[in-house]
């Protein structure tokens, strides 16, 4: 009897064991609900960067029919001009010619004539033929040098190099006032320092940004920041730093690079008066999902030493990659997870917090899909073709071996 009863409450202990751990993994019963509870402490994280009084502009995007306008921002001696410029047309597919109801052929459905519309009811970007005008933005930076006299504009109209100057008039100069003509420096004037001009993107009204912000505090002045859109789905900001060497005498474009999306600005991040780059780390776009699937990890631009550097490992960003965890981990798919546990591993990783983010995603990733799981034993080559072997592997082995390419170490 005492061992039929012993074994009877072992057999219930047994049972709420298996309750117990199944009460467990019915809490956890989707990814996004495990994330969230792993990472609850986030979800609270202030955002970062909000608050900005450097002089922007951000214009265009849009074919609204109206010629853009001319715009400047101005900070100390800075002053920067956008304005633009009309370049070729390009190319665009015809459509079908299609038979109309009355046996016109060569007509699209829905066409008429261009001899057929009045020139008054074009719009003012079309020419007289209907076409489309697409321009191009072109941002001209100038410095206001203290010691400057002369003034250089953008199509560098200047005096001839050795020109003799004038003489001043020797009967109505007094000796007074040539001592005081000798000792007065010479009017300030502004010296243009670069200009760059963009893409159209496909637009009669290209996107463009411009800033005056302080990249760099060990420059007396600040940088400019242009950043162009090339056009194309998902794609691309161009950007450049306009930067001054110690005393203003000379100054540098410095490439910034090309990155997912639309024109970019800076952000002080750490709320130090000084700006950076915030962008997401390209490298996990497509790398184990479709581009709408994939989340990437938060990656930090500064300007050091006149060059771009990453400085998204330094400790005062901690709270701008909380934040960035924050956004991430609202909206956790349940379906295609792999690209979305990449990236978030990784910013796990910024946060000191890899291992805990490997243990979840080893237990939570697709084991049903192949993208992004075959590697190459070398490099790829400029065609990003493998030129050796592939090799097909599990997603937490593409996943180790990706991260530790782009610097990301798992710790603790």
């Amino acid at each position: 009897m005492f061992l039929v009863r012993s074994l009877g409450l072992s057999l219930f202990a047994a049972l709420g064991l298996v309750a117990g751990v199944a009460a467990v993994h019915a809490a956890d019963a989707t990814l996004g609900e495990a994330v969230k509870k792993a990472d609850s402490k986030y979800l609270e994280a202030p955002e970062t960067g909000m608050a900005d009084s450097s002089p922007t502009i951000v214009v265009g995007g849009g074919e609204d029919g109206l010629p853009p306008l001319d715009e400047e921002i101005s900070l100390g001696p800075l002053r920067v001009t956008l304005t633009y410029v009309e370049v070729e047309h390009e190319e665009t597919m015809e459509p079908p010619a299609v038979e109309t109801p009355d046996g016109a052929d060569g007509m699209t459905a829905n066409e008429v004539p261009l001899e057929d519309i009045p020139e008054e009811a074009m719009l003012p970007e079309e020419t007289g033929l209907g076409e489309k005008v697409y321009r191009a933005p072109v941002v001209t930076v100038y410095f206001d040098e203290p010691a400057s006299g002369e003034t250089s504009e953008p199509d560098d109209k200047t005096a001839e190099a050795g020109a003799p100057a004038e003489e001043p008039d020797s009967d109505q100069t007094s000796p007074e006032t040539s001592a005081e003509t000798a000792a007065a420096p010479a009017p300030a004037g502004p010296r243009a320092v670069a200009r760059l001009q963009g893409d159209s993107g496909g637009f009669s009204n290209p996107p463009v940004s411009l800033q005056i912000a302080q990249l760099d505090p060990s420059k007396p002045y600040p940088e400019v920041v242009v950043s162009f859109f090339t056009g194309g789905a998902h794609c691309c900001s161009v950007t450049h730093v306009i930067a001054s060497n110690e005393d203003g005498s000379d100054w540098k474009t410095v490439d910034v690079g090309e990155f997912d999306g639309g024109p970019m600005v800076s952000v002080d991040l750490d709320g130090d008066g000084t700006h950076e780059f915030e962008t997401r780390d390209n490298a996990f776009l497509y790398a184990f999902a479709c581009y709408a699937c994939s989340e990437a990890p938060l990656q930090v631009l500064g300007l050091v030493d006149g060059k771009i550097k990453d400085v998204s490992t330094e400790a005062r960003f901690k709270p701008a990659h909380a934040a960035w965890l924050k956004n991430m981990i609202v909206g956790v798919p349940e379906q295609e997870v792999n690209g979305f546990l990449a990236g978030y591993v990784a910013q796990k990783i910024r946060l000191g917090e890899g291992k805990q983010a490997w243990e979840l995603m080893e237990k939570y990733y697709d084991r049903n899909t192949d993208w992004g799981l075959e590697v190459c034993d070398q490099d790829l080559d400029a065609s990003a073709e493998c030129p050796g072997e592939t090799t097909k592997v599990t997603f937490p082995q593409a996943l180790e071996r990706m991260l530790k390419k782009n610097g990301y170490m798992i710790g603790g």
